[in-house]
């Protein structure tokens, strides 16, 4: 590692975890659009108690071998904070963090670079982080390198978003576009009042869903297809166009996609009829209406009528080129440069499946294998799930509900780390985007007072106003900065 001789005085910082920074923003609204959703995954994440020993074998730091942050101006500054209540994945009920670099400041709970309009103060070099915590079971360390990204680069980025309700809300994605130049989003979502309107965001969605869904009770994935099924003839699920174009359009499950439905346009008459069915086939195409029997409900277009197919596919697949050729129309203005994966929270915040991480790492190479089968040279960014609002603050009856999601998602990330922020994968041009590290669990989520009653008697507690997406004003905004420092290191 290199560093700047003006700067030699080396910055120590200690802190016990748990802790949380600087001042709160309470009792206020929050307006975040993904808040429906929070009853249903409340109900579902209290039911059983998992025994994390099973699984969390030893005390873990949770830094990539690189961190980005953005160089930024004299009009505009960036920061990039390491969290270290979120770097330590332990079961220790108290630990001792402590920071050492030749750059940054203390704060409570924090190790913090910020970028000077000064430009001769800055480091030329990347600079290292180390990190040191002492738990219940030892001493551990991890360093990092940390690098400033001059924004001067300016090659345009087509990013495909693919992830789950923060995704659908786009907006991380926003910020991206605001902190980096020339970035555009794609795919089959399409909001025209945002500022960023396009991704593949669909909210309660899980790896599973992206890789399996076809033929389903309620929206079918846009990546998977028959395997004897070319992506050029497949038309999808009566179904699902039924619903996007006439019964359910402003439904959450259905509405953004009426633009592709009408071939990528922004108004016009939708391709599919009342009955969901593409209204312009050629010989060959193929759909499956789920309300026709079992083994008659894939149908071919013989030049006159939907025929039911004399072999009916049994076999499907997670297939990245065909989802290209199926919705060339979205990809009119240049295909993909970049694909970022946000994707953890539903599979193991949600329910007591947390000993099928390998697995998701397994379906997380195919999908990779699948998008590189198509272009080698699109990058791909997985970003490390988002943590829960700060337990410590919290004095609701949800304290233990976030204290054991985030040791969902802290042992999600180290499997990813592990997996992926390896040398083998950088030449992949598979990069991280370190989410999970640089999110304010504290400002990053509004949290009111409320009455709350327990064993009869009614008390007034703190709590979040959504227990797991960030807030709009802040903490979004954090994975924003965070991806798009990421964005523009690997344009």
């Amino acid at each position: 590692m290199h560093f700047k001789n003006t700067l030699s005085k080396l910055v120590l910082c200690t802190t016990l975890v748990p802790l949380f920074s600087e001042s709160l923003i309470a009792n206020s609204v929050n307006l975040n659009p993904i808040s429906s959703t929070v009853s249903q995954i409340n109900t579902r994440a209290k039911e059983d108690q998992i025994d994390y020993t099973q699984f969390i074998t030893s005390d873990k730091l949770l830094l990539p071998r690189n961190l980005y942050i953005l160089k930024g101006s004299a009009l505009s500054g960036e920061r990039l904070n390491v969290f270290y209540k979120n770097a330590l994945l332990s079961l220790s009920q108290n630990s001792n963090v402590s920071a050492f670099s030749s750059y940054g400041q203390c704060l409570t709970g924090r190790w913090l670079y910020q970028t000077l309009a000064n430009e001769s103060l800055m480091p030329t070099e990347s600079f290292e982080l180390k990190v040191v915590a002492r738990t219940d079971h030892g001493l551990i360390s991890q360093s990092t390198s940390v690098e400033l990204v001059d924004e001067n680069n300016t090659t345009p980025v087509r990013l495909l978003p693919i992830g789950d309700s923060l995704t659908r809300a786009g907006v991380y994605l926003s910020q991206v576009m605001n902190s980096i130049p020339n970035v555009t989003t794609l795919g089959t979502r399409f909001y025209p009042e945002d500022s960023m309107p396009v991704r593949e965001g669909r909210g309660g969605w899980t790896l599973e869903r992206y890789m399996t869904l076809i033929n389903s009770n309620e929206l079918d994935s846009p990546f998977v297809f028959p395997k004897i099924v070319d992506g050029e003839n497949y038309k999808g699920n009566t179904r699902d166009w039924k619903a996007i174009c006439y019964e359910k359009t402003k439904h959450s499950t259905y509405n953004g996609f009426q633009k592709i439905a009408r071939g990528w346009k922004d108004d016009g008459e939708f391709l599919y009829d009342k009955n969901g069915y593409y209204k312009y086939p050629s010989i060959g195409d193929v759909m499956v209406d789920p309300s026709l029997p079992i083994g008659t409900q894939w149908v071919e277009w013989n030049g006159t009528s939907w025929q039911t197919m004399s072999l009916q596919p049994t076999e499907f697949e997670f297939n990245f080129s065909k989802y290209m050729v199926r919705y060339k129309e979205a990809f009119s203005t240049g295909t993909p440069t970049h694909v970022s994966i946000l994707l953890g929270a539903n599979e193991f915040g949600m329910n007591k499946e947390i000993d099928n991480v390998d697995l998701f790492i397994e379906r997380l190479n195919q999908v990779i294998d699948s998008i590189h089968d198509y272009d080698s040279t699109i990058k791909i960014i997985l970003c490390t799930p988002t943590l829960a609002p700060n337990s410590n603050f919290v004095t609701s009856s949800w304290k233990n509900f976030y204290t054991e999601y985030d040791l969902r998602m802290k042992y999600v990330t180290s499997k990813l780390l592990e997996a992926f922020d390896t040398d083998e994968a950088l030449a992949k041009q598979i990069y991280i985007a370190p989410m999970t590290l640089t999110l304010d669990t504290t400002n990053g989520y509004t949290y009111i007072e409320k009455d709350e009653i327990s064993n009869g008697v009614k008390k007034r507690v703190i709590d979040a106003n959504n227990s797991i997406h960030p807030n709009n004003e802040y903490g979004q905004l954090q994975m924003g900065s965070t991806l798009a420092a990421v964005i523009q290191k690997y344009r």
